[in-house]
């Protein structure tokens, strides 16, 4: 692992204020400050019950590590198992609430619980594994409402069980330890300047990297608020921000494209600071549409569920931030390498400054191999390929250009899906863009663009955005087909699963064989 003298000087810090060491800190600087709200009701707990709410749990599920399932809704409930699941010293696989039995019976395989955590008991059925102790949300509720402050043995260190999205390749399992969370937790802090005046709004999902450690990781270290959502509402989204106070919120690129279809509400910019984009890169045309909409800055990062979740992010205002580059790293070493060309290649190589290659990041925070050491050639000389491309400018800022998985490949030309859709999602009718291969027999691929639109597909229209793409891009980049979906699909922590777009592609090569391209569509 890659530590720079300022990594070690962080790491001593951190090692001295872990999550639960940092409650205690609070508890006794603010005991009743609010730590959790829930956006839907309003309930809330003050740092003294959140403390006393850990240390409850933490009785029940007893001193011996134990492996966990959680499949709960957002909220303080869900919040509270994290922080005991690290805090305890145990084994917590956070899972979609609306996780298939199938689903579960993987996830169950995978894990073997002692305890599950569900909201119902009857939600239990689909894991399949009766020896398994069942925790419901009421009786969550009840050791929560009913917690005592009492001494506890010191915190000691859990860990937490990520399944990759699997949108790009077959899914792995990350495992996080406390250390890593707190760390990048710290670096969120410190990158977006919290502190206990700041209240932060969480609309996305508890089983991915993001809610928890980005919202109720670094806000708690900070000694902040932080509001959270069961999930994202349209129509509630811009009143939570007004009653709650919010100084800050953290969001996906596709929050931001619906909320491009609210009004502006008459009380912003208000107390609220910034909105913090992540999980997906952001159209450049999103981001000025929404910053000139509603006169609020947005924040773009970086993250990975391998290195517990950011890993770059844009300056906060006055300083410099770059429409279309995920920022500059937060507590990681990064450089640009040559992708790997052979399994035998152990060798890492820098690009020249300025060029495109595979972004490799090393640093505390950052998993130094998957459970049971699956996908060990992403791993080398203490460096973590990540698979993504990208390059930094001048300034060091990192600009994201896709996976290498996604590339299009057209007749030796390699095609950036990301570059392709920038240029769709300028035109004002575009929602969202989604750009894959397509099996050709001549070229081998040819780039396609599925759309969502605002407003109705007609042929006046599709000729509209060929003619802005073919302004736009040259000739080999211009999808050679339009096809307008009712929406993109999406994996279950929200982000594009191109995997069933390229599936659907090979699927309609396979069914209707060779036949001229160039056509629009609708589906």
């Amino acid at each position: 692992m890659v530590l720079t003298q300022e990594h070690v000087r962080q790491i001593q810090r951190v090692e001295q204020g872990l999550l639960y060491r940092s409650l205690l800190r609070w508890v006794k600087l603010q005991p009743d400050a609010p730590a959790i709200v829930e956006a839907e009701t309003g309930r809330q707990l003050s740092y003294l019950q959140i403390l006393a709410a850990v240390q409850a749990v933490r009785r029940w599920l007893g001193d011996n590590p134990r492996r966990l399932i959680l499949a709960m809704p957002a909220g303080i409930v869900n919040a509270t198992l994290w922080l005991s699941a690290l805090s305890g010293g145990h084994h917590l696989l956070p899972i979609s609430p609306t996780a298939t039995a199938e689903e579960k019976a993987a996830a169950a395989r995978r894990h073997r619980p002692d305890v599950l955590i569900v909201e119902h008991e009857e939600d239990a059925r689909g894991f399949g594994s009766p020896g398994a102790t069942i925790l419901t949300q009421q009786l969550c509720e009840m050791l929560i409402e009913q917690a005592p402050l009492a001494p506890l043995p010191g915190p000691r260190e859990g860990y937490v069980y990520l399944t990759t999205s699997g949108s790009t390749g077959e899914p792995k399992c990350v495992v996080l330890a406390e250390r890593q969370i707190t760390w990048t937790a710290e670096q969120v802090c410190r990158s977006h300047s919290l502190t206990p005046r700041d209240r932060g709004l969480s609309v996305l999902p508890f089983f991915h990297v993001n809610a928890p450690v980005v919202s109720l990781c670094s806000s708690l270290l900070a000694g902040s608020t932080i509001v959270i959502a069961q999930r994202f509402s349209k129509q509630q989204f811009w009143s939570w921000i007004e009653r709650y106070h919010i100084t800050w919120a953290s969001a996906v690129p596709t929050i931001i494209a619906i909320l491009l279809e609210t009004e502006k509400p008459a009380f912003l910019p208000g107390q609220l600071r910034f909105v913090r984009t992540g999980s997906a890169s952001l159209p450049p045309a999103n981001l000025r549409a929404f910053e000139e909409r509603f006169g609020i800055p947005i924040i773009e990062t970086y993250g990975l569920s391998e290195a517990a979740s950011q890993v770059v992010a844009n300056p906060l205002p006055p300083g410099l931030r770059k429409p279309g580059s995920a920022g500059l790293p937060t507590g990681v070493s990064l450089r640009i390498c040559f992708p790997r060309t052979s399994e035998g290649d152990r060798v890492l190589r820098d690009v020249e400054p300025g060029e495109t290659g595979e972004i490799c990041i090393a640093g505390p925070a950052v998993i130094q191999s998957y459970q049971n050491n699956e996908g060990q050639n992403a791993f080398q000389q203490g460096w973590f390929r990540t698979g993504d491309l990208g390059y930094l400018d001048e300034d060091g800022y990192l600009f994201i250009r896709g996976r290498m998985r996604e590339v299009i490949n057209r007749g030796g030309e390699n095609i950036a899906p990301r570059e392709v859709e920038e240029a769709i999602q300028i035109h004002p009718a575009v929602r969202e863009a989604a750009v894959v291969g397509r099996p050709d027999p001549i070229y081998g691929e040819q780039p396609v663009a599925y759309l969502t639109i605002r407003g109705s597909w007609n042929a006046g229209l599709a000729a509209q955005i060929r003619a802005h793409l073919t302004r736009l891009l040259s000739p080999p980049k211009v999808p050679v087909d339009l096809i307008v979906l009712d929406e993109l699909p999406r994996n279950a922590t929200g982000k594009l699963d191109r995997r069933l777009l390229r599936a659907r592609e090979q699927a309609r090569a396979t069914q209707e064989g060779p036949q001229a391209n160039n056509r629009l569509s609708s589906s």
